[in-house]
């Protein structure tokens, strides 16, 4: 059993290394709406040698999305970089709603990104932004830019300029990850032979939790990600799992099993005073805190799992969740109006949304069984694992069911996180 130790203790030290490009994440779009906005992007220059440039990665977030239908660069007329080249009727007759142009500028420091949205119909400016940054960020730049553009036609904020936490195995090796949304520039967290579960990030994206095991016991760890110092939540070799931050990030909720019973705790990480807040014998796991101070958990207390609701003292207990005999996993949307959720139907494990007091059940994915959902910070998209051709992939899919994309990996991916 040392040896897994020693495997977990080295992985501290890996977040500094990146992965080659080829393990990041490529996305296949497996639904999109039918009215997507047509939109064209001109190519914006040149970028880092080697990189997709910022036109690259932008027509991929837009089209990942399913409400933008990029229209071939080929077909374009022009390629404007900037306003006073821009003549929006000449874009009518490719078929094009909205045009966004932009220039990537060297600098002394690194580039400047401009880029300029428009209603190609009335040849109305609907943003403007410019960006700084270094080359090593040059590439979430383009998540910003993309961002810019998704605000102006659908007046929500973007999904792109953000990151994300999976687990990847690759044989017996088990990799915790952090990408940018798209995948792209993924660093190793911690690395071994032990499995990992349940990532979830801190309120301000400093920190990860996290499950492993040590000495044959589910052990949960949070993690500083700038310094890779982390702190185990385990005193006396409890048997923990499924933490979720409190929404100051001050405090962490978490399952404790012992003596056949599985109750929820809470803990604060500076402190370590701790509360229970479920009794009895029965399970009960899987906590969610909502941006109020609400929490979600599982409880098969009433014959299967359920989803219940609890206030952050454990008063107020009351299920939410009553169509079908499984429902689990659940995750508040960052205005915590909307749980996403694992629910079973027709022997599936599928993804599905409801409201937040239980009502309004809308299933996203059916398609194969789903685990780990994980809101993006604009409430419109959902994170999750599921099964395709009998492989653990990562899918995307907005929370009105009409958008679906799937992230294929190295290995087999699971148990994702968005970044808040």
């Amino acid at each position: 059993m040392r040896k897994s130790v020693v495997f977990l203790f080295l992985g501290l030290f890996s977040l500094a290394f990146a992965l080659p490009s080829e393990a990041a994440l490529t996305v296949q779009v497996t639904k999109s709406v039918s009215s997507a906005l047509p939109i064209a992007i001109p190519s914006f220059g040149p970028g880092v040698a080697g990189q997709p440039t910022v036109a690259d990665v932008v027509r991929a977030d837009l089209s990942h999305s399913g409400l933008f239908k990029v229209l071939n660069p080929a077909s374009y007329p022009s390629d404007p970089q900037a306003p006073a080249a821009v003549q929006a009727n000449t874009w009518t007759g490719i078929g094009a709603t909205g045009l966004a142009v932009g220039a990537v500028a060297k600098t002394a420091a690194g580039y400047t990104v401009t880029v300029y949205v428009y209603n190609v119909a009335t040849g109305q400016e609907l943003a403007a932004k410019r960006f700084s940054c270094s080359p090593a960020e040059l590439h979430m730049t383009a998540h910003h830019v993309a961002d810019v553009i998704y605000k102006a036609f659908t007046g929500k904020p973007g999904p792109f300029a953000s990151r994300i936490a999976y687990v990847r195995q690759v044989g017996a090796e088990y990799s915790l990850l952090v990408a940018e949304s798209d995948g792209w520039n993924p660093h190793v967290v911690v690395q071994g032979r032990m499995p990992l579960l349940s990532p979830v990030w801190s309120p301000n994206n400093q920190r990860l939790a996290y499950v492993t095991y040590v000495n044959s016991r589910a052990t949960i760890f949070v993690q500083n990600l700038a310094t890779g110092t982390r702190q185990a939540i385990a005193p006396g070799g409890q048997i923990v799992s499924a933490p979720s931050f409190s929404p100051n990030g001050q405090e962490l909720a978490y399952a404790r099993s012992e003596g056949g019973a599985t109750n929820i705790f809470t803990v604060n990480l500076s402190t370590g005073q701790r509360q229970q807040l479920t009794q009895g014998g029965s399970i009960n796991t899987s906590p969610s805190w909502s941006p109020n101070g609400q929490i979600a958990f599982v409880s098969d207390r009433d014959g299967g799992p359920q989803i219940f609701v609890m206030n952050s003292q454990g008063g107020g207990q009351h299920r939410i969740t009553y169509s079908g005999n499984y429902n689990a996993s659940p995750a508040y949307s960052p205005n915590g109006q909307r749980i996403a959720f694992i629910h079973r139907t027709d022997g599936v494990y599928a993804l599905a949304v409801m409201d937040a007091t239980g009502g309004g059940l809308n299933v996203l994915d059916a398609q194969g069984n789903c685990d780990h959902p994980s809101f993006a910070d604009n409430g419109e998209m959902v994170i999750y694992g599921t099964h395709r051709a009998g492989v653990k992939v990562l899918a995307e899919a907005s929370i009105d069911g009409r958008t679906l994309a799937i992230l294929h990996g190295a290995g087999e991916d699971s148990q994702p996180a968005w970044s808040n």
